[in-house]
């Protein structure tokens, strides 16, 4: 496989991984671009950035995306998507909106497209039945929240957490709330601690979202929610506890008093659940109506996924050339930089979309990949300016950006949205044409310090204004971009095996540092028992670890 590294001079250096398949046509394109940098191919082509250009109407709004300073040219963009093609790409997409089970490792459909699905368009009528149902009782729960209810405590983790708060965090911006939402997510006891903090039980309806109905942090913080509401003087804590869940069964058994529960389907993923009952603590915090357009807003993107031309459609697009960067170019990380302050949380929500979905090292079948998922990180501008840019700019490593903004202001200054605009658009240009040492100018010592080398990728998602159906688009834009990353990666995008066996060891150590005994999983792994009643673990670091806990929890 071709992998390609920028050196300090801005070009494109090719190197060799034995491991891996990139298409005989797209390692020699990218080979190609070793001529040749981003400053020279907008020098040279005066269409190029109309070429790589398209616009999305939304209803309300129109919605930019630019891919004219990523290392692509029109052919190279054809390239892809024809390896997309040969990679089934298309055929995949097709088996996910008739609900085929493409989540081959647990046998189960993939439906969250379904879930804000108008028409057979993007869900058959059987599987929109099902959506309807879930819309039902989501609604059937705003309805017959009682108005002094004036807070709702979201416990979750995950998806059951970033989605919902960053739809809450965004709507803020838009919209005046009808209730104030909060959020608790770890099991960190401070979380819980500041989200119930000077509020009143009485007036309070806590909204407990765990697909499983298993998660232990959730569980944990539901328990001590419960304890609270019944400390503050609420009599029926059943009347403020409202449980989403694909495991109803699971509701009674835990003991918590529930007073109403909302199904999800085992179908639809956590980090896909947004368009879910997951996201009934949005609707409590700023009605059914804004909700309903966040869906709406996926939902046209939905559509445009699956019916536009190849070479307009912008989720593929924008799939592909992630792929690009990390298969092909050799790019380890992506950085998302949202330049406004209602996406705040957007990379956070995109590291779990992302990452949990393709940060996988075997394919579809098992086999061992050789690359997959790039990290993703991030931060807002201009904040990100002044913390991490110096290494997008001067760094050794060559980090691919997308630049997320909108040109209407949320805020009370459109002069200084403007300006945040202004720098966002300044970003893209500096990383993709840099400046030389002769441009530079000044002192002649100083100018390998101050030149930057340019050549560096990025894309731009431009709204003319941030409104919850723009809201949805991104999101929506952003789930089958993954999908398709996943798809060219040959890797399954809706499992999470990796995660389990980190929570399978936190209960071992646990009863470790509360001196119980452990699991039999644990004794079969070989951990035996010490003198002081402390299960004494394989390796000596987690032994060491537990020991010192034990001896400082209590206030050393």
């Amino acid at each position: 496989m071709y992998r390609f590294v920028v050196c300090v001079l801005g070009r494109l250096q090719v190197e060799m991984s034995g491991a891996g398949s990139v298409p005989p046509q797209l390692a020699a394109l990218a080979q190609s671009l070793r001529a040749t940098t981003l400053r020279e191919m907008f020098a040279t082509d005066p269409r190029r950035a109309e070429a790589l250009s398209h616009t999305l109407p939304l209803g309300d709004c129109e919605a930019f995306f630019d891919f004219s300073k990523q290392h692509v040219t029109p052919q190279v963009i054809d390239a892809l998507i024809n390896s997309a093609r040969e990679r089934g790409v298309l055929d995949l997409r097709q088996r996910m909106i008739a609900g085929d089970p493409i989540n081959h490792t647990e046998g189960r459909a993939v439906t969250h497209v379904a879930m804000r699905a108008a028409s057979d368009i993007t869900a058959p009528a059987g599987l929109r039945a099902q959506a309807d149902v879930s819309r039902r009782e989501v609604r059937d729960a705003v309805q017959h929240t009682p108005a002094h209810i004036t807070h709702v405590v979201n416990l979750g983790i995950g998806g059951s957490d970033l989605g919902p708060a960053l739809l809450c965090d965004a709507l803020a911006a838009m919209r005046p709330p009808q209730r104030t939402v909060r959020f608790a997510s770890n099991i960190d006891p401070l979380d819980l601690d500041r989200a119930i903090e000077e509020l009143d039980p009485r007036h309070t309806v806590v909204v407990v979202c765990s697909k499983s109905f298993g998660t232990t942090e959730t569980l944990a913080n539901a328990a001590r929610a419960v304890a609270w509401l019944k400390a503050g003087g609420v009599s029926a804590p059943s009347a403020h506890v409202i449980a989403v869940t694909s495991q109803p069964d699971r509701v009674a058994a835990s003991g918590l008093p529930v007073g109403r529960v909302l199904g999800m389907p085992a179908s639809v993923g956590g980090r896909y659940s947004v368009s879910s009952a997951v996201s009934l603590s949005v609707a409590l915090g700023f009605g059914l109506e804004a909700l309903h357009d966040v869906h709406d807003g996926m939902r046209l993107v939905d559509e445009h996924f699956v019916g536009a031309r190849d070479g307009d459609n912008v989720p593929l697009i924008l799939g592909l050339l992630w792929w690009w960067n990390s298969a092909v170019l050799g790019h380890a990380s992506v950085a998302v930089v949202p330049y406004s302050r209602a996406l705040a949380l957007l990379p956070a929500y995109l590291q779990q979309l992302i990452m949990e979905s393709n940060g996988k090292s075997v394919d579809r079948d098992g086999r061992p990949v050789a690359v997959s998922t790039p990290v993703v990180w991030g931060g807002v501008g201009t904040n990100a300016q002044h913390a991490f840019f110096q290494m997008l700019h001067q760094g050794t490593q060559v980090v691919p950006c997308d630049f997320v903004g909108h040109s209407a202001a949320l805020g009370a200054s459109q002069n200084d949205h403007d300006t945040l605009v202004a720098n966002m658009i300044a970003q893209s240009q500096a990383l993709a044409l840099g400046v030389t040492a002769d441009e530079v100018g000044g002192a002649a010592t100083l100018r390998a310090h101050r030149m930057t080398p340019g050549n560096r990728p990025s894309s731009t998602l431009l709204f003319s204004r941030l409104t919850p159906r723009a809201l949805g688009a991104l999101l929506a834009t952003y789930e089958h971009a993954t999908f398709v990353e996943g798809v060219m990666f040959g890797v399954n995008s809706f499992d999470q095996w990796g995660v389990e066996l980190g929570k399978h060891l936190a209960a071992r150590v646990a009863a470790d540092i509360n001196g119980t005994p452990g699991d039999a999983a644990g004794a079969a792994m070989g951990a035996t028992r010490d003198a002081a009643g402390a299960t004494r673990a394989t390796d000596a670091s987690t032994t060491n670890l537990v020991a010192r806990h034990r001896e400082w929890r209590n206030g050393r």
